[in-house]
């Protein structure tokens, strides 16, 4: 999920202050020596375009040499040995929540990285997990995880104690979610349909509403869901709709009778997000950020950033996908079965436009660039906007690093090294 964080380090008041500062300061400076910037409405919409950074600028602001916090050993505890984890966040209190999905549990560590409890368990009973999907920042301290397929949601207090589980009800026309009941010991299972009805979790606003979407993929061949999102405003309101958008990319074909799906090599995408008053619902097909109004779910704004872009090649895709078989482990007649079944996968018809959105605590809007092949790109690169939309400039975080959240003055994120064990590590950032 991409989302804002409102979490921020332990002792680090002064140092948000000061961070705000600077980067007041630091927008001045770059906007001024940045490329040609235009600003406009249109039927209400607030339009920004931007011109792309120049080649080999950086932000004057500054990630750590090297992990200052890392969780994640070869050989240890069992709370330090993670598998899929998949997601993770900070508590205001420093406390590292980390949705260790491999082990369906909430594993909870102080800011030096030393295990203090592990919250949920492998289960279909309230809060616990038959595949942990996330986890996020709840109002109060608490926080809020949730079942992949399932889509149910367990808050968990400051303590680790279980406060509810519930789903999202798709056709309900209140906010007041249902609560998951217990029968004869069974706990229902949801698809996510229209016809299970239940909303998949993708986003908890700072405020505790909830951003969920339902989804439909149809057809043989070349297929692209469609998503249907919902807002759930935690005050009780009317669920505010925005509408049904393009998602991933994929391909169904048939092979001895066996139906082989998959995304497609360099499919596009659909990304969320809280961005300060607006929440961004956008596609990568293109390199513009598209914000709503979460009161109305009314478009409100668009951000644009010149870019080069073109369509992968046959040997590019073939190559994508022999990389992928070789993960997924096939040998003898399947692996012989599936590259016939995906050799009739259509070429996309250029690449994504970029490759991750997240948003942080200042309402700074972080995009990271694509990387087509041939480009030497020794770290992600990320182009930074302001509050505006306004581009700041270029950024790059640690190679190798997946980064869920962005703080004021740190990024967490997981890496995983040669031999396939996990970290989620903890960088400070410098603004």
């Amino acid at each position: 999920m991409t989302r804002q964080r409102g979490m921020i380090a332990p002792g680090t008041a002064v140092a948000l202050a000061i961070a705000i500062f600077v980067a007041a300061v630091c927008q001045v400076a770059c906007r001024a020596e940045a490329s040609a910037q235009a600003t406009r409405d249109s039927a209400g919409i607030r339009i920004v375009d931007n011109a792309r950074p120049a080649d080999g600028s950086r932000l004057p602001w500054r990630v750590g040499a090297g992990p200052a916090v890392s969780i994640g050993e070869v050989v240890g505890e069992e709370a330090y040995l993670l598998h899929r984890a998949n997601d993770a966040t900070i508590l205001p209190d420093g406390r590292i929540v980390i949705a260790n999905t491999g082990s369906s549990e909430l594993r909870v560590f102080d800011a030096a990285g030393v295990h203090l409890a592990t919250w949920g368990r492998e289960g279909e009973g309230p809060g616990e997990f038959t595949s942990l999907a996330g986890v996020e920042p709840w109002p109060g301290d608490s926080v809020v995880a949730w079942n992949n397929r399932t889509w149910v949601i367990s808050v968990f207090d400051a303590e680790g104690a279980l406060g509810r589980s519930f789903t999202l009800d798709s056709e309900a026309g209140a906010l007041e979610p249902r609560a998951v009941q217990a029968i004869r010991g069974h706990y229902p299972r949801q698809r996510r349909d229209s016809e299970a009805g239940a909303l998949e979790p993708r986003a908890v606003l700072h405020d505790g509403s909830i951003l969920g979407r339902t989804g439909e993929v149809t057809g043989d061949g070349y297929r692209r869901s469609q998503e249907t999102y919902e807002l759930r405003p935690s005050y009780g309101g009317s669920p505010v709709g925005f509408g049904t958008h393009p998602g991933q990319e994929s391909h169904i074909g048939y092979e001895g009778g066996i139906a082989l799906m998959g995304l497609l090599p360099f499919g596009r995408s659909l990304w969320e997000a809280e961005w300060g008053e607006l929440v961004i619902l956008t596609t990568d097909d293109n390199y513009e950020v598209r914000a709503y109004d979460p009161s109305t779910g009314a478009l409100a704004r668009i951000v644009r950033r010149e870019y080069e872009n073109r369509a992968p090649t046959r040997e590019e895709v073939d190559e994508a996908l022999e990389a992928a078989l070789e993960r997924a482990g096939l040998t003898g007649p399947s692996l012989k079965m599936t590259r016939r079944g995906y050799g009739s996968m259509p070429i996309v018809e250029q690449y994504p436009a970029f490759n991750n959105l997240l948003t942080d605590p200042l309402d700074h809007l972080w995009v990271r660039e694509a990387t087509l092949p041939g480009i030497d790109r020794p770290a992600p690169l990320w182009t930074v906007f302001d509050p505006e939309g306004r581009a700041l400039g270029f950024i790059e975080t640690p190679d190798g690093v997946t980064v869920y959240e962005i703080g004021a003055d740190y990024l967490l994120g997981l890496a995983t090294d040669e031999m396939g064990v996990e970290s989620v590590q903890l960088w400070e950032l410098e603004r």
